[in-house]
C-alpha cells in the first residue's frame, strides 16, 4: 500500500464516522416526529361515531387524553409548531364533541371537521432546525 493510499485511508476514515453518526442522528430526529405525528393521526381517527343526518353519537378513543402528551412531546423534541397544532387539535376535538352531544352542531359538521382534523394532524411537518447538527432543542 502506497503512503498517499495509507494517508487518503487515514483521512477518510473519521470524516466517514463523523457523517455516518450525523446521517442516523438527522434519521433518529425524522423517526422520532413521524412516530408522534402517526400516532396523533391514529387516534384521531379512532374517534367514533354513528348516526344520521339529524343525530349523532360519538364515542371517543380512551388514549384522546394522550394527544397533550404527544404535543410535549414535539416541543420537547423542539417542533413547536407541530405541538401547538396538536394541542389546539385536541381543544377543537373536545369542544366539537360536546358540541355534537348538546345539539350545538350538525352532524354534517362534525363530520366535516373530523375529516379537517385528519388533515391537520397528517400536514404537521418537523421544525427544519433537526437536519442542523446543534438543531436538537
Amino acid at each position: 500500500m502506497s503512503e498517499e493510499s495509507l494517508l487518503a485511508l487515514l483521512l477518510s476514515l473519521p470524516i466517514g464516522i463523523v457523517s455516518g453518526l450525523y446521517s442516523s442522528l438527522i434519521v433518529t430526529k425524522y423517526a422520532r416526529f413521524s412516530e408522534l405525528r402517526w400516532e396523533a393521526l391514529r387516534i384521531i381517527r379512532s374517534i367514533n361515531f354513528i348516526g344520521d343526518d339529524t343525530q349523532l353519537e360519538v364515542t371517543e378513543p380512551s388514549n384522546l387524553s394522550s394527544l397533550p402528551l404527544i404535543a410535549s412531546d414535539l416541543y420537547g423534541l423542539g417542533h413547536r409548531a407541530a405541538g401547538s397544532t396538536i394541542n389546539s387539535l385536541y381543544d377543537i376535538i373536545l369542544g366539537a364533541n360536546i358540541a355534537i352531544a348538546s345539539g350545538a352542531i350538525t352532524p354534517a359538521a362534525y363530520m366535516s371537521q373530523h375529516e379537517d382534523w385528519q388533515r391537520q394532524s397528517g400536514e404537521i411537518s418537523p421544525n427544519k432546525r433537526i437536519y442542523l447538527p446543534w438543531g436538537w432543542p
